[in-house]
């Protein structure tokens, strides 16, 4: 073989290799969407974080979360205090089934031996501030999960003001292997609502929760650092849905319901908002619709049945949506090497304040 046939040879070989593990890298994903309920400046009331990995990305060791800017957090309850709920599914390998866990979640004694070991080997900390356990059953079974809470220190408080640490066992090992995940179940999906413990910030925007993933080396169960993906949550605080009603003609009894949606100070565009009317302030009925424009702005027009003092309310909500082209601009690579592979909007439902028109 001449030299040129085999440089070429070595350079395609080089290529392939670069483009299989580009592919392998790329393959690796997840997402974390977090809102509040109600999403409003100052509340603590709930707050869940969704987590979700795809089957096909190599499972994961570590999940990182870190709260946005202006959080603070409540670990004062005592030990063995329900602090929320979960709600989750995994694949199970040795089963080849994808089964449904929930549960409550609870506070431990942070200072108990097997959390201590557990924070230390977990997230390097001798002594986390606070461990919540998440109780995942199925079929008669429990999975005690827990999570390390620590507020965040060094370069990390660039991240955000505390972690939430979660360590998984390696769900692909050979059956047998010390430490292998329950029933190889591989984490697929988890829902955790805990009320009480943030409290949002007194400043509205648009707030960005962090998260780092860190997978495993598919199969032999050993940790990829190098492999450490991010994705973002943006949380819009507060959600406002601005209402005001007068009449169009009052000899008519026309009118028109108008006002502006916004999310974290900004327009939301393309909503439909519900119109609610009733004779009483705690008996309303939907009456109409509206589309809020680019600005925002929505109006709906009607006719009251007869004379007499009306009541009135919008509402609306919006599913997770995606934001990744925008939210995974200047991915963090020191603290992720595989990049900002998913970003995500919260989710809301809100109504306006109920308003009056008198007869």
């Amino acid at each position: 073989m001449n030299k040129r046939i085999r440089a070429a040879l070595v350079a395609v070989s080089a290529i392939a290799t670069l483009a299989f593990a580009s592919a392998a890298l790329a393959a690796n994903t997840g997402s974390v969407s977090v809102w509040h309920t109600p999403q409003t400046l100052a509340n603590s009331a709930s707050t869940t974080i969704h987590v979700s990995v795809p089957q096909t990305t190599d499972p994961i060791a570590a999940v990182n979360i870190y709260s946005g800017t202006g959080y603070t957090l409540n670990t004062s309850q005592a030990a063995n205090t329900q602090i929320g709920t979960v709600e989750a599914t995994a694949f199970s390998r040795d089963n080849n089934l994808t089964l449904p866990l929930s549960g409550t979640v609870v506070t431990s004694d942070a200072t108990a031996a097997a959390n201590k070991a557990g924070s230390a080997q977990c997230t390097g900390v001798p002594q986390s501030q606070a461990v919540w356990i998440m109780n995942l059953s199925v079929a008669g079974n429990t999975l005690a999960i827990p999570v390390y809470v620590n507020p965040t220190a060094g370069p990390e408080q660039t991240l955000g003001g505390y972690k939430l640490s979660i360590c998984l066992p390696p769900p692909d090992v050979p059956v047998g292997t010390p430490g292998r995940a329950f029933q190889g179940a591989q984490l697929l999906d988890a829902k955790l609502t805990l009320s009480n413990v943030f409290t949002t910030p007194t400043a509205g925007g648009l707030i960005k929760w962090e998260t780092l993933f860190t997978p495993y080396n598919p199969g032999i169960g050993t940790i990829n650092r190098a492999g450490t993906f991010e994705t973002r949550a943006f949380v819009p605080l507060p959600i406002i849905l601005g209402i005001q009603v007068k009449y169009k003609n009052k000899k008519l009894r026309t009118y028109t319901v108008s006002g502006k949606a916004m999310e974290g100070g900004a327009p939301v565009s393309g909503l439909t908002l519900s119109v609610l009317r009733g004779l009483t302030a705690k008996k309303l009925a939907k009456v109409g619709s509206a589309t809020s424009s680019a600005s925002g702005g929505y109006s709906n027009a009607g006719k009251l049945k007869k004379k007499a003092t009306n009541f009135f309310q919008v509402s609306g909500s919006v599913g997770e949506r995606d934001y990744t082209t925008t939210g995974c601009a200047s991915p963090l690579t020191p603290f992720a090497p595989a990049g900002c592979v998913h970003a995500t909007l919260s989710p809301w439902s809100t109504k306006s304040v109920v308003v009056k028109l008198n007869k």
